[in-house]
């Protein structure tokens, strides 16, 4: 007969508790982003104490060597300079010009409308209906910004920024203004015959120009772009001594947490039960946290030391010598799950013999050799990069030649795998790179 009854069953769940939840995610936070969050948290917890330190440069040197000699450093030293826009420096030019009062309005008008390339993005037309003022105002407010340096600034589009900077250039070589005015689209595809016939010019002339053209620069406001420099810390610092390597992390992002107990004994002595459950929360916090930061930065230096130890070959031959590699090979290295070599590896940087490079730098796909032995994907388009630049211009490596090349060197591989990787690497086909 059907019914219910009550049984007991016993089984195993793994609860993810808050503690948990937050050890993981300080593993995957990159240096600069947990010593934020430790920054939070020592100003929510009052027995957490954080001492980090900055003193250090990229190889982990110290920098107080100056305070050493009996000389402080300026603390003004680090703060950051007034940057110099090109809105600034065009407007200070401009003053200098003693133009008409119109004039300087609508060319100032015109310089605060440029892109970071230094190109006017509002339309003519779009500028005069905004401003009431006539054609030949607006011509002469044009011509007064685009006599301004850099040279090509104010332009309309590539064509005009070129021929502004080599209608100012003496040294310009001849034929470069007819070349870049009629034949743009002709030199950026390297069809010079088409241009040197039409202008009944020697080829030797017309490469010339474009060689000159070429060397032009094509975003002439660039140079005064808002652009925010980027500074990388690495996590770690590998070090190659002959035969073996040495991985230590770096000093400046091992931050020094410890718990202040002369906040608990205040309130112990006060006799506060409230304060003293509240503080003896915030010491079993405290405490979570700091087991937290040492776990993870024991498991970034166990995963480094086990990525290094497979990529050898990538300490003593740079690029071309990375082995293909996946991240479960480390975590079985390490009997440690695979999202836990992820969540190590995620935003970590590590400074070596050939650079500072991500972690995820070195885990890439394998293709297998002629001889049986695999190579990482990263080897061969360093390999593809190094044939390119290797090149006779007159006469560019195909990709089908490139591909017989690599095939000769014991790496198997198509032409159109030949063709996806130049492609990644942002390489023009052949018929690009050649010169006409």
């Amino acid at each position: 007969m059907l019914g219910y009854q009550l049984v007991q069953d016993q089984s195993t769940k793994l609860a993810i508790t808050p503690e948990l939840k937050q050890s993981i995610y300080i593993l995957t936070m990159s240096a600069e982003d947990l010593i934020r969050y430790l920054q939070e948290q020592e100003a929510e917890n009052p027995v957490l104490e954080l001492e980090f330190g900055r003193d250090f440069d990229v190889y982990g040197r110290s920098s107080r060597a100056a305070i050493g000699n009996g000389r402080e450093l300026d603390p003004l030293r680090n703060a950051r300079q007034a940057q110099d826009t090109l809105e600034s420096r065009l407007r200070s030019q401009l003053r200098l010009l003693s133009l008409p009062k119109e004039v300087y309005r609508i060319a100032a008008f015109m310089a605060g409308n440029l892109n970071d390339d230094g190109y006017l993005d509002l339309p003519v037309i779009e500028v005069r209906r905004k401003l009431g003022v006539s054609e030949e105002l607006l011509r002469t407010a044009l011509e007064a910004l685009q006599s301004l340096e850099p040279a090509g600034v104010g332009c309309r589009d590539l064509r005009e920024c070129l021929l502004l900077q080599i209608v100012r250039d003496s040294a310009a070589p001849p034929y470069a203004y007819e070349i870049a005015d009629r034949y743009l689209p002709e030199l950026a595809n390297g069809k010079l015959g088409k241009a040197a016939a039409a202008l009944h010019i020697p080829m030797e002339k017309a490469r010339t120009a474009s060689d000159y053209i070429r060397g032009l620069n094509p975003r002439p406001g660039l140079a005064f772009a808002a652009i925010e420099t980027q500074y990388i810390i690495p996590d770690a610092i590998v070090e190659s001594h002959g035969d073996g390597f040495t991985v230590s992390m770096h000093p400046a992002n091992l931050p020094k947490l410890s718990i202040n107990s002369s906040s608990r004994d205040w309130v112990m002595l006060r006799g506060s039960a409230e304060a003293s459950s509240y503080l003896n929360g915030c010491v079993r916090s405290a405490r979570w946290l700091v087991r937290s930061v040492e776990k993870r930065n024991r498991t970034l230096m166990r995963v480094v030391m086990a990525i290094m130890e497979e990529q050898r070959r990538f300490l003593a031959e740079g690029i071309r010598g990375i082995a293909p590699m996946k991240m479960n090979t480390i975590s079985a290295k390490l009997n440690v799950h695979e999202s836990t070599v992820s969540r190590a590896v995620q935003g970590k940087f590590v400074l070596t013999p050939h650079g500072v490079l991500p972690l995820k730098y070195f885990f890439s796909t394998g293709l297998s050799t002629i001889g049986g032995r695999g190579i990482s994907s990263r080897s061969v388009k360093a390999r593809i990069k190094e044939l390119i630049d290797n090149e006779d211009k007159n006469c560019p490596c195909s990709d089908q030649h490139i591909a017989d090349v690599l095939g000769a060197e014991g790496i198997s591989l198509s032409r159109r795998t030949v063709a996806k990787y130049r492609e990644q690497m942002q390489i023009m086909p052949s018929a690009f790179r050649k010169r006409r």
